[in-house]
């Protein structure tokens, strides 16, 4: 009986070894992914960041062509009363 005891001892290390390693490598998977998040929470924040500032860039630039359209039609229209001779209805 204390040899078939003394038998099952190697098998038994070798079990809990295996426990332990896939344990560990279980571990470490975690930490791996959470780095994964992490990171790809900040690209996603910094694309964001740059996403707002290129709408607000966007908006000026539109902003400042809407106003100089304007300028532009307010002035043909004046131009063309003032080459037909002609005043506008106040």
């Amino acid at each position: 009986m204390a040899a078939l005891a003394l038998l099952s001892l190697p098998i038994l290390l070798v079990g809990w070894i295996i426990k332990g390693v896939t344990y560990a490598a279980g571990w470490l998977m975690n930490l791996y992914e959470r780095y994964r998040a992490r990171k790809r929470a900040a690209i996603e924040a910094e694309l964001d960041r740059t996403q707002a500032e290129l709408r607000g860039t966007i908006l000026g630039l539109a902003d400042a062509l809407g106003m100089e359209a304007h300028e532009a039609r307010k002035a043909l229209i004046r131009e063309s009363y003032r080459a037909s001779g002609q005043l506008p209805d106040a």
